[in-house]
């Protein structure tokens, strides 16, 4: 199982570790440290995007920061991934930045090249979620209108799960997978 963290997953991630030790958490630095946790204990491949990877190397002088950037993966765009940004973006109205994180869960790949897509995002962002589920079937038409135009292996692109750390963490436990994207 692939899983790529939205950026402010990374942020209460580190929030977590860093106050963990100064004050008691809070319910989502709680939650987003139990998913963390619960990936790695069952060996799920922890993606962030590149624009995060990029951040985080600025502040990797803080131990915190070090131990995000040890237990994850760069997630990287490939061909295709701007053209799925627009159309997410047509289909639901959410912001850009929102949108390109949908499409790399979709049109995303490791640093060898040799996976295309994660299975799930996860995000504390609702609006995302809202308005990725509300509009959920017109994204999975209009992905399969282009992905039949496409080359091996994009034309097997599959859309991500998208779930906040609670929903996540629960389909750990429960071992629940989604569909394997290429």
């Amino acid at each position: 199982m692939r899983c790529l963290l939205d950026k402010n997953v990374l942020r209460y991630v580190i929030a977590g570790l860093y106050y963990g030790r100064l004050r008691p958490l809070s319910s989502l630095e709680m939650s987003v440290l139990s998913c963390w946790r619960a990936a790695e204990e069952r060996g799920v491949a922890l993606y962030i995007s590149l624009a995060s990877f990029h951040i985080l190397q600025r502040l990797a002088g803080y131990a915190e920061v070090r131990v995000l950037l040890d237990s994850a993966q760069v997630f990287s765009p490939t061909r295709y991934h701007t053209r799925w940004t627009r159309r997410i973006q047509e289909t639901t109205g959410l912001a850009r930045e929102d949108a390109a994180m949908i499409a790399l869960a979709s049109f995303g790949s490791d640093p060898r090249g040799r996976i295309l897509g994660v299975h799930t995002l996860v995000t504390c962002d609702q609006p995302m979620v809202h308005g990725y589920l509300d509009k959920l079937p017109d994204l999975q038409r209009r992905l399969r209108a282009m992905a039949i135009q496409l080359p091996a292996p994009f034309h097997q692109v599959a859309l991500p799960r998208l779930a906040t750390p609670d929903e996540w963490l629960a389909e750990l436990k429960e071992g629940n997978a989604w569909k394997n994207p290429v």
